[in-house]
């Protein structure tokens, strides 16, 4: 079971009127300035069929604000891209805690991500072999090993600790800069050792329950695989 991520309504708002178009459709709307989302909040944040989102209650309570360049987010190189269970170098319980808190992955063609894995996490994934040799292309298993992230991973540090005086029912206010160099077509860096930006002027912000926080696999490391990219939906990486 996941954790619920908490938003603004107008974020929601917008997660909701993408969710169910592809690049093309969206690129449609983005041609006229009366419907274009790109610069809407909500816009780069994962598709509503694979994360659990609520909107923020009114009277929420933030006990704790991450403000874009807060010590204790970071965007890992090490955690970009395509990341199979596998993966040798993973922070300890990697793939509960990005389970708990992302859902599943966006992709559902894990013999293709085998391709885009991250290239500090890459390894030799073993695939299922075909039952018999009439069994045809589109009745292949999967591969033997999951897919646990995909994206550009928000990691947070320190929370149990920062919110030891909070109430479950408390929030913590998270707000994650939009590298759209990385996040956009064309981004040459989202599989290299580029740097995530995190000096941009433009943040999606997310809010977190404190007891979601405490009742996660470890309440002092979060990882979120929440940031949509273009090439995902494109269908450039799959």
């Amino acid at each position: 079971m996941s954790a619920t991520i908490y938003v603004t309504a107008e974020t929601l708002a917008t997660m909701t009127l993408i969710a169910p178009l592809d690049y093309y459709d969206r690129c449609l709307l983005s041609d006229d300035p009366a419907t274009d989302p790109t610069r809407r909040e909500g816009y780069y944040l994962k598709d509503l069929s694979f994360l659990s989102v609520s909107v923020l209650p009114d009277a929420a309570h933030i006990a704790l604000q991450l403000n874009a360049g807060a010590a204790e987010v970071s965007f890992p190189t090490e955690l970009r891209g395509c990341i199979f269970e596998g993966a040798l170098h993973l922070p300890p319980d990697y793939q509960h805690i990005i389970a708990y808190w992302s859902g599943t992955p966006v992709n559902a063609d894990q013999e293709c991500a085998i391709y885009y894995q991250c290239p500090a996490q890459r390894y030799e994934v073993p695939l299922a072999q075909m039952e018999a040799s009439s069994v045809s292309i589109n009745d292949w298993v999967q591969p033997i090993d999951a897919l646990v992230s995909e994206g550009v991973v928000v990691s947070i540090a320190g929370l149990g600790t920062l919110l030891s005086d909070a109430a479950d029912d408390d929030f913590v206010s998270v707000a994650l800069p939009i590298d759209e160099d990385l996040l956009g077509l064309d981004n040459g860096g989202f599989l290299a050792e580029s740097e995530y930006n995190v000096t941009s002027g433009r943040v999606e912000r997310i809010f977190l329950r404190v007891g979601d926080i405490r009742h996660s696999p470890d309440p002092q490391r979060v990882y979120i695989d929440i940031l949509r990219y273009e090439e995902l939906d494109y269908g450039f990486y799959y």
